[in-house]
């Protein structure tokens, strides 16, 4: 059996093919192209034609290679709204758009906070679905919620194009703060509070099973013979999870990328009031498994500083950014990563330098201290994290795991495991699209659970391992995070 993997991030999307001889992954890569969000009437938005053309020129590439079956994940809680003839018509909005500015506080209005994460598990975030749901029907385009016929999640909407089916999966329905996974249906209470129509839901169905078979018109399109459509972990964190190499032991891991998701498994969800506090999310996972984890804003700082500097005309790769991070002084500049200052495009340099003189630090100002300044400071706000992780799920947590693009950065996993005085693992670096793969495999029968894809996963790729370096000199950078972290500015 050989299936094909579309992991669809926030900046690129890539495609890979993998088989499985019982012991080992095969990966290949197949297809990749840039995924941006383009500016329309002042909106970010998803090109979405753009993606679907991306992903049929993937499936014309990997025709030769006689695949059985495809499975998508992406980013969660951006969608697209069919009308009753199953034609798009509403814009598929970027989570980082302006449209949601405000709308929490709206939000709480209608529903008390406290219920809301108590129905859903789910974190208080501007990005989440029913936010974005609730900034809709106070706009413009709040006719298109009444005109719906069906609602669908991006890699939802993928599944619908290639093989017609609508269903929403599992792990995406878990982060959208519109599903009640107590009872294990979209919340009528919490729609009916917004005045979202409940009728454009679909069902939603586990991972790891077969939606259905590729359309004779996807397949005269691309030269593909007949395959199957699958669900994986349609949430790439969930797919990223679900890769984690054979831990062994209690572990956190670090789903490192334009957002680093950090957490541990649990096998219920907790929605204590420390963790409503907290700003902790439960999340759906392969496996039946809950994935109890705080969002940390992630390598989109760095993401950002790079794109600035770029346009600037000196374009510097990463490993030069990094190069440069290990000359620049250590601890000399300490932000909060998941400062709201950082959360939309536009001058990070900028922010960055702001919030630094507020706090009467150095200004950091060649790419070398920007970046240091950066990865430091993540390496701390995962050290709050872990502690917090600990404290309320009593797990003694002997391990770290760094999975996805972000486990590049050596420099990171250095401080990463100095700063959390633990072990660090990194890798694979093609976390989604593997678990992807290894989902597929389960539905197909190919594997037997999540242990042995995990197994499969240890067995198959080169993991990278990482000792503390003086842990003990990043103490005194940690008290001046958590003040910089818990002060109001």
């Amino acid at each position: 059996m050989k299936a094909l993997a579309l992991d669809l991030g926030a900046s690129g999307g890539k495609i890979l093919s993998g088989s499985y001889d019982g012991r080992k992954l095969q990966v290949r890569e197949i297809h990749r192209f840039i995924n941006e969000p383009v500016e329309r009437d002042s909106h970010l938005l998803w090109d979405f034609q753009f993606i679907y053309s991306n992903l049929l020129d993937g499936l014309r590439k990997a025709a030769s290679e006689k695949i059985d079956s495809f499975g998508v994940d992406s980013f969660s809680n951006d969608y697209g709204l069919l009308d009753e003839t199953g034609k798009i018509i509403s814009p598929v909005y970027m989570y980082r758009d302006r449209r949601t500015e405000g709308m929490l506080e709206w939000l709480d209005q209608r529903i008390p906070p406290r219920d809301l994460f108590t129905r859903t598990g789910c974190q208080r975030a501007r990005f989440n679905t029913l936010v974005q749901l609730a900034a809709q029907t106070r706009s413009s385009d709040h006719d298109l919620l009444k005109r719906a016929g069906c609602f669908l999640f991006v890699p939802d909407l993928l599944n619908y194009f290639l093989c017609g089916e609508k269903a929403a999966e599992y792990t995406i329905a878990s982060v959208s703060q519109a599903y009640n996974r107590h009872e294990g249906c979209w919340d009528p209470v919490i729609l009916d509070a917004l005045e979202i129509p409940a009728g454009i839901f679909p069902e939603v169905i586990p991972p790891a099973s077969t939606l259905g078979e590729a359309s004779p018109h996807v397949c005269a399109q691309t030269g593909m013979g007949p395959f199957f459509i699958r669900t994986v972990g349609h949430h790439d964190t969930a797919s990223a999870v679900a890769a984690v190499p054979d831990p062994g032991g209690n572990f956190a891991y670090i789903s490192s990328g334009t957002w680093s998701l950090m957490g541990v498994e649990t096998a219920e969800m907790i929605t204590t009031e420390r963790t409503f506090l907290g700003n902790f999310a439960n999340e759906g996972g392969v496996g039946g498994r809950n994935r109890f984890l705080k969002n940390i804003m992630g390598l989109w700082l760095l993401q950002e500083v790079r794109r600035q500097v770029e346009d600037s005309g000196k374009a510097p790769g990463y490993e030069e950014m990094n190069a440069e991070a290990e000359k620049a002084l250590p601890f000399r500049s300490i932000i909060n990563p998941d400062d709201p200052l950082f959360f939309e495009r536009g001058d990070m340099v900028g922010r960055i330098q702001s919030r630094c003189r507020e706090w009467k630090q150095p200004v950091p100002e060649t790419v070398g201290e920007l970046t240091r300044c950066i990865l430091e400071s993540l390496a701390l706000a995962y050290r709050a994290t872990l502690q917090e992780l600990e404290e309320i799920t009593g797990i003694a947590v002997s391990s770290i795991h760094i999975i996805g693009g972000g486990a590049r950065s050596t420099l990171l996993n250095r401080f990463a495991a100095s700063a959390m005085d633990r072990p660090v693992s990194a890798g694979p670096l093609e976390a989604a699209a593997v678990g992807n793969l290894c989902a597929q495999f389960l539905a197909a029968g190919e594997m037997k659970d999540l242990s042995e894809a995990r197994q499969a996963v240890r067995a198959s790729f080169d993991i990278r391992e990482f000792l503390p370096e003086k842990a003990s000199s990043w103490d005194d950078a940690f008290e001046r995070f958590l003040l910089i972290k818990n002060a109001v500015i």
